[in-house]
């Protein structure tokens, strides 16, 4: 395929299937594709505002993937100053590769300066799923033996004093990514003192999951890691997009009720497969629990 055939290929998800020829086609064509697909992403930032009008509009995401399995480091600044845009409109474009995919890509292209993620991670007009997958992909390389573990638990605990304890979700997943390398006991007193002023949402995780990282050991919560696709760097685009919820044809709709098996539970995300999708459910669980959390404060008797 000519290079304007695959950019055209990818550029919408409108087909509803995935374009393997293409994607298979650019990866053949790297050395080639690479200066597009890092223009892509430059065009992406500029024209954000009108691509968020495109609900179809996909090229982005290929881009993203692309340039993390070609460990293209020029991607890096670009990466880092799209999801830099304040807000949620990166994450209406993006979808849920923020959450699933972001802290992989940016492992796969960082060039070993890590100050880029940590200026995402540290900067609060960055959207807060963005911020927590760029502490993430810290994990990641710690993980895949780039960087020492102490080294991220050492950044972790300095995290906590830096920000207003406002109870965003941003507090949750520090919590959450801090206690998955073993917690230092420094950093446990840390993760428990949040505990305490209710900073976390125990939805997500709670003291047990703490404690259940603490006994894995370091060596131990490193090969957890290891054994876990979040937590290794993107290596085979075609593989793992192919699987998506959004590449899936959808059956015809049918007047009869079908029961699931009451053997069988309802599938997985990992089973549907990791699509680019709405943060709106995860959202509405968070808002209604940070809700519940107010309304106790309020109707806590007060310390005499």
């Amino acid at each position: 395929m000519e290079l304007d055939e695959i950019l055209s290929a990818l550029e919408e998800n409108t087909s509803r299937k995935f374009p393997r020829l293409a994607v298979e086609a650019a990866i053949a064509q790297q050395e080639a594709i690479t200066p597009l697909l890092l223009k892509a992403l430059e065009d992406a930032k500029a024209n954000i505002e009108e691509i968020q009008k495109r609900p179809d509009y996909f090229l982005v995401i290929y881009a993203l993937h692309l340039l993390a399995q070609f460990r293209e480091t020029k991607a890096y600044p670009l990466i880092v100053d799209f999801f830099s845009i304040p807000g949620r409109i990166t994450q209406d474009v993006t979808g849920d590769l923020i959450t699933e995919d972001l802290p992989r890509i940016l492992a796969s292209v960082q060039d070993g300066d890590l100050n880029p993620i940590k200026g995402l991670i540290e900067n609060i007009e960055v959207n807060e799923y963005v911020r927590g997958s760029a502490l993430r992909s810290l994990l990641v390389l710690a993980a895949q033996g780039v960087i020492p573990r102490e080294q991220v638990c050492q950044y972790c605990q300095d995290l906590f004093p830096k920000f207003e304890r406002d109870g965003s979700f941003w507090w949750t997943d520090l919590v959450i990514y801090s206690a998955r390398l073993c917690p230092t006991d420094e950093l446990l007193k840390l993760i428990e003192e949040a505990f305490e002023e209710e900073l976390v949402d125990e939805f997500f995780v709670g003291r047990g999951d703490i404690e259940y990282y603490r006994k894995l050991g370091p060596e131990g919560a490193l090969q957890a890691l290891r054994e876990n696709r979040h937590y290794t760097f993107v290596e085979d685009v075609v593989a793992e997009m192919e699987r998506w919820a959004c590449f899936r044809e959808e059956k015809p709709k049918s007047t009869t009720k079908i029961s699931m098996p009451k053997s069988r539970s309802a599938p997985t995300m990992q089973e549907l497969g990791m699509a680019p999708q709405s943060f709106k459910s995860k959202e509405q669980k968070k808002k209604k629990r940070q809700a519940q959390k107010q309304s106790r404060k309020k109707n806590r008797p007060k310390k005499k």
